[in-house]
């Protein structure tokens, strides 16, 4: 039976959170002259741009409407997007492309952005979506993370049982999500420092660590400790 590997995309294949943050104030002063903080986002780091957008709403008490700041937002991350380069995470994109080449592993993609959106990325990442076995975004599910949902249904799309699956996550939100699921998880620092991250099977600080004695490793000592 082959095992699962399955990547957040944002933070851990692309370097595209600053972008983001980005463009959603530039958004959000652009219809509603509303100055965010960068800190304003990092509660909703791996969340779907609903539940992101939504909580600024509140907590700025606007009469807004969500879903024309959200389609603003993501004209102007597409459009910066596509004047920027080197927006890969290289030793992450490395790590994609040589697990998904190995016959006992299949490779998935579990994103929160929409499909758009994952599909603008994964092109300014150069990563190879025909080794994909599955790719499931916030488009494919109706609860966002932390809940399960987008990795039970990655892992179902996959064929392969949760518990031989491992996630790379980011976020805090990303790391619980994962858990939940039944999965492993490595969380990848950045975003999050490690102690916020510490949900996780494993921490590290670049995906060059990370190597298939790592994974199987820890889908063993998953193995032994049910």
């Amino acid at each position: 039976m082959p095992n699962g590997l399955i990547f957040d995309v944002d933070g851990v294949l692309a370097d595209t959170e600053p972008i983001s943050v980005r463009t959603l104030n530039q958004a959000f002063n652009d219809l509603h002259g509303v100055i965010l903080t960068n800190d304003d986002s990092l509660e909703y780091m791996g969340a779907t741009a609903q539940r992101h957008v939504g909580g600024l709403v509140q907590k700025y008490e606007l009469d807004a409407d969500v879903e024309e700041l959200i389609a603003l937002h993501e004209s102007l991350f597409i459009n910066e997007l596509a004047q920027t380069r080197d927006i890969a995470i290289s030793k992450s994109t490395d790590l994609l492309h040589e697990i998904a080449g190995d016959k006992d592993w299949c490779v998935g993609l579990a994103t929160s952005s929409t499909r758009t959106r994952s599909q603008k990325t994964m092109l300014a990442c150069n990563v190879d979506v025909s080794v994909l076995t599955a790719w499931l975004t916030g488009d494919d599910i109706t609860k966002p993370k932390p809940d399960p949902e987008i990795y039970i249904a990655c892992a179902l799309a996959m064929g392969i049982s949760p518990s031989r699956c491992t996630v790379i996550e980011d976020s805090v939100a990303g790391v619980t999500a994962a858990k939940a699921a039944g999965m492993n998880c490595i969380a990848l620092t950045g975003t999050f420092p490690g102690e916020a991250l510490r949900g996780a099977d494993r921490i590290v600080d670049s995906l060059s660590v990370v190597n298939k004695t790592m994974l199987y490793d820890m889908l063993h000592e998953s193995q032994e400790a049910d």
